[in-house]
């Protein structure tokens, strides 16, 4: 982006998207995936990319990972709703899509440069917009929690990966309801900004006070929770298609093999999912990848190899598909943004 133009969102010159770390995140992520074929040996590992019919399959897995971000947008308008913040459709969905540049943050939490986006669109104060992030990541531990629970509804393994994934779940709805209590910031954030330098924050802490209560009380939490669900079940398809070929099992069905493998793959998926984000690694980097391998390797008795494929298949269609869409739609946003300026000069 050129300096000289006055239209163009400053990103990179804020640091928001920082393209040198971004290219870290990757280098890291090839290094682990490396170690990863090494693990399960180069010639096993390439006797497992074979058996898939890739003419096919990586459409397939890439279409279920885009409806999984429209449902998810779903859930970001609901937001936005919530607070009043009203943009186009065009506009929301670009700068949904555009958060995803930052999902190899640490718990994604770097999406909050959707804030940024929407001032820069809007105007919109970007502490109101902030913790909508925060709510959306919220919203998607307790769904994926609910979708690994299902393997336990379906009687499937009530052992300690029970106690794991209730204690999760428990640990997150109690998050969120401390974050949702305006007792929280009456008793703390507003007594820590009445005061000194820290003063000249207390409006910014207002309007999240005011964001947080409106999207974590229990009403907007349920319904943003259900959204989530579905949507996150979608990975859990692409998984449920990638093990079915790998193991043998053949194509989704409603045979009871095939149904029992989608109950296994969505709580791998989701225990996995749920760990990388607590580890707080970015992208949930080695949390998620070695959750997967273990529990892959533990109740479908896989081997490393095809343990290590299944993995690398369904975070090269899920991780690193959302980060190609992100950037793609960040220039939508530059280019929106843009024409909005253009229009502002033209009208003055």
């Amino acid at each position: 982006m050129s300096d000289t133009n006055p239209c163009e969102i400053p990103v990179e010159r804020s640091g928001l998207v920082s393209v040198r770390k971004l290219l870290l995140f990757v280098f890291a992520g090839v290094v682990i995936y490396l170690l990863m074929i090494l693990y399960g040996e180069i010639g096993r590992i390439a006797s497992a990319l074979s058996v898939i019919p890739w003419w096919w399959v990586v459409p397939a897995i890439l279409v279920l990972s885009f409806l999984n971000y429209i449902i998810r947008y779903v859930k970001w308008q609901y937001f936005l709703r919530r607070i009043d913040v009203n943009l186009r459709h065009l506009e929301s969905f670009s700068v949904f899509l555009a958060g995803f540049t930052l999902t190899v943050s640490p718990g994604k939490i770097g999406e909050v440069i959707k804030g940024y986006f929407c001032n820069q669109l809007k105007g919109t104060p970007i502490a109101k917009v902030v913790p909508v992030v925060v709510s959306e990541r919220v919203t998607d531990l307790l769904a994926m929690v609910l979708l690994a629970m299902m393997g336990f509804l379906l009687g499937f393994n009530t052992g300690n990966e029970l106690i794991t994934i209730i204690g999760l779940g428990g640990l997150v709805f109690f998050g969120a309801l401390v974050l949702s209590r305006r007792s929280l910031y009456n008793r703390l954030i507003k007594r820590m900004t009445s005061f000194g330098p820290l003063k000249r924050f207390q409006s910014s802490c207002d309007m999240i006070e005011d964001t947080m209560v409106r999207t974590l009380a229990p009403r907007p939490m349920l319904v943003s929770t259900t959204i989530s669900v579905p949507g996150w079940f979608m990975e859990c398809i692409e998984l449920w298609i990638l093990l079915g070929l790998l193991t043998g099992t053949g194509l989704p069905s409603l045979a009871p093999e095939s149904l029992l493998l989608l109950v296994h793959a969505t709580f791998i998926h989701s225990a996995a999912s749920v760990i990388g984000a607590l580890v707080f690694t970015p992208g949930g980097l080695i949390g998620y990848e070695a959750s997967s391998i273990a529990l892959m390797q533990v109740l479908l008795g896989l081997t490393e190899a095809v343990a290590s494929v299944a993995t690398i298949l369904i975070r090269l269609a899920t991780l690193w598909f959302s980060v190609v869409v992100g950037f793609v739609a960040l220039a939508a946003v530059e280019r929106l943004h843009r024409q909005g300026e253009l229009l502002s000069v033209q009208q003055a």
